[in-house]
């Protein structure tokens, strides 16, 4: 295997009617568990949606596999080099500031020298780089969190690019763990540690919320900005890993009241809940 072909992955191009891009992505989200792209012009009729794989025959895969109800027009599976989908967010992930004392800024960009705290980041496949809602909640309300209770631990289901936790450990809490089922997200999350002057400072490791095993040590808060489905699924394991407070996102707003409901039997309090419309994320005390 030549270096050219280590650094190249899939690439799934779905062409799709401009009104149902959402339709679609949410699909992407549900049943492939990935982020997708959205690439479309104010007022044109269609857009492209691309998903990201670790090769190409994955993309195929999923090409062959496209249900016919998801209106799609056109489905193209190609080879990417890593340096297209670091061009790709070089032209959409911008430095950005949150919270009260955050700053996320990409790794290509300069880092500002203030008071501010600076997570550097480079997402890579990884979802989460502070510009989506349910990821930038998280970070508020864990910077909100930090502030207003005594938080010494920290676990991070569905870590993504690691940014939630990177941001646990500048902002003092010791003790961090984080997860992700993609092995490919706990290799990004090192070197995104790493990254920020932190290296070895969390433990990251690949395992699933819905398996037993990563909750055998509570921690003061649990973040998990994961799909609906799963949180429903794996409510009990995460109320049973936090001792103090969980932080809830990657929930669609028509999804919210079922996913505070769930909580809400098993003996926790809703505290605070906040959307964009689309997006949404609560604030749960156990």
């Amino acid at each position: 295997m030549t270096d050219d072909n280590k650094n190249c992955g899939g690439q799934l191009n779905l062409l799709v009617p401009a009104e149902h891009a959402e339709l679609v992505c949410e699909w992407v989200r549900d049943t492939l568990g990935r982020e997708p792209i959205e690439v479309s012009h104010p007022h044109a009729e269609r857009a492209q949606v691309e998903i990201y794989f670790d090769s190409l025959v994955e993309a195929q895969l999923v090409q062959k596999t496209l249900p016919d109800d998801l209106f799609i027009e056109h489905a193209e599976a190609k080879e990417y080099k890593e340096q297209d989908w670091t061009t790709f967010w070089q032209h959409h992930f911008k430095t950005m500031e949150l919270g009260r004392n955050l700053r996320i800024v990409p790794e290509w960009e300069p880092v500002p020298q203030d008071e501010k705290i600076n997570i550097i980041i480079n997402p890579g496949l990884s979802f989460g780089t502070g510009g989506h809602f349910t990821t930038k909640f998280c970070l508020e309300a864990l910077e909100a969190s930090i502030q207003s209770l005594e938080i010494n631990s920290m676990i991070d289901a569905g870590t993504g690019s690691g940014i939630l936790s990177i941001a646990a450990i500048k902002l003092g809490v010791p003790d961090v763990v984080a997860f992700d089922y993609d092995p490919v997200c706990v290799d990004q999350c090192n070197t995104n540690a790493a990254r920020n002057g932190i290296e070895g400072k969390i433990h990251f490791f690949q395992a699933d919320v819905l398996q037993p095993g990563w909750n055998s040590k509570p921690a003061d808060l649990v973040c998990a900005n994961i799909l609906t489905s799963v949180l429903l699924e794996a409510a009990p394991m995460l109320k049973r890993a936090a001792k103090k407070r969980l932080l809830l996102s990657g929930i669609r707003e028509i999804e919210a009241d079922a996913v505070a409901g769930t909580f809400m039997e098993l003996g926790c309090k809703e505290v605070a809940r906040d959307g964009d419309g689309k997006w949404c994320g609560m604030i749960i005390d156990v």
